[in-house]
């Protein structure tokens, strides 16, 4: 599964780099956001405007999603 890992990016870089991983990338794929809850806002808001789906990796790790073509 392919990562985008936003470690280091500045929220004001996030919106580009993540529609340039989007536009490539094979679903399922994984971007790491960390905690911050602004990244995962702005990660959530683009992955909704390609009609996609995400979820949180799991209960232990809040800090990824994984991006699905379909809801789970």
């Amino acid at each position: 599964m392919e990562t985008l890992d936003l470690h280091g990016v500045r929220h004001s870089q996030v919106d580009e780099k993540i529609r340039c991983f989007l536009n490539f990338v094979d679903l399922p794929c994984e971007i790491v956001t960390g905690n911050s809850s602004e990244m995962k806002t702005i990660a959530r808001k683009i992955i909704k405007e390609y009609n996609w789906f995400c979820h949180e990796r799991d209960s232990y790790n809040h800090g990824t999603l994984i991006v699905t073509e379909d809801k789970i």
